[in-house]
C-alpha cells in the first residue's frame, strides 16, 4: 500500500522498525531490502501488447496515479521531468485498491510496482508492461527508529528482515531485485 503515514509515524517515534518505499536515490542510512522497477499497469486484453513501453510513449494512456505526496508519484514525476516527457494524469487517488480497481474496470491505467498488483496480475485481471528508456525505480528500505537502534530485540528483527526479503526474491515470490551482497 501507501507508506506515507508510516514515514510520519516513524519520525514521531511510533515504530521501532518500518519497511518503506523510497526513491532510488533517497535511502540515507536505511537498509536497502530490494529495488523494484515500476511498470505500466493495464487492463487485461488492452494495449499495449508489447512486453515493454518507453517512457516517451506513456502519454497515450490515461492514468490513475497516487497523490503528489506519494514516493512512487514523485519518482515518476522526477523522471518524466528529466526526460521532457508528458503523462495524461486523469485521476489522483489516495488509495491503492481504488487505483487497481479503476484499472480492472478499464477506467484508467496506472504506474505501479509489479508487487502492488501481483494478485490481480496472477488472476488475469491486469497486466504489467515494463517501462524502459529509462527504467523508473524505487527502493524498498528498512528504517530503524534511532532511539531503538541498540535494542537487542530490534537488532534481531533488523537482521532477519533482509534475509526474508532475499528469500522472497530468490524464490520468485517477489518480483524485485535484491541488493548486491557486500
Amino acid at each position: 500500500g501507501m507508506t506515507g503515514p508510516l514515514e510520519e509515524w516513524m519520525a514521531a517515534g511510533r515504530f521501532n522498525l518500518a519497511v518503506l518505499y523510497r526513491t532510488a536515490d533517497s535511502v540515507g542510512r536505511m537498509t536497502v531490502l530490494a529495488r523494484e522497477d515500476l511498470c505500466l499497469v493495464v487492463p487485461s486484453g488492452e494495449p499495449p501488447f508489447e512486453d515493454a513501453i518507453s517512457l516517451a510513449d506513456l502519454h497515450a494512456f490515461p492514468l490513475a496515479v497516487p497523490m503528489r505526496n506519494n514516493n512512487v508519484r514523485r519518482s515518476v514525476a522526477d523522471v518524466v521531468a528529466q526526460h521532457g516527457c508528458a503523462l495524461d494524469v486523469k485521476f489522483e487517488v489516495d488509495s491503492l485498491s481504488t487505483i487497481i480497481n479503476m484499472v480492472i474496470e478499464r477506467k484508467a491505467h496506472s504506474i505501479l510496482a509489479p508487487s502492488a498488483v501481483q494478485k490481480e496480475a496472477s488472476q488475469g485481471l491486469v497486466r504489467t508492461v515494463k517501462i524502459v528508456d529509462p527504467v523508473i525505480t524505487r527502493s524498498v528500505v528498512l528504517a530503524v527508529n534511532p532511539k531503538d537502534e541498540r535494542s537487542a530485540v530490534v537488532s534481531a528483527v533488523r537482521k532477519l528482515i533482509p534475509k526474508v526479503a532475499r528469500e522472497l526474491i530468490e524464490s520468485r515470490c517477489w518480483a524485485a531485485i535484491a541488493p548486491e551482497v557486500t
